[in-house]
């Protein structure tokens, strides 16, 4: 996310996504269940 301004001088927030890869939902699964496991989830 980073500030933006439009040519008719209106500013606001410009986000940038991307799909993730299948390797990188894998490894982040490990850490949400580690931090439901922390919180009792």
């Amino acid at each position: 996310i980073y500030p933006f301004e439009s040519c008719d001088g209106s500013k606001g927030y410009l986000s940038c996504r991307r799909k993730p890869s299948k390797e990188e939902i894998t490894s982040i699964q490990e850490v949400y269940k580690l931090w439901n496991k922390e919180e009792g989830k």
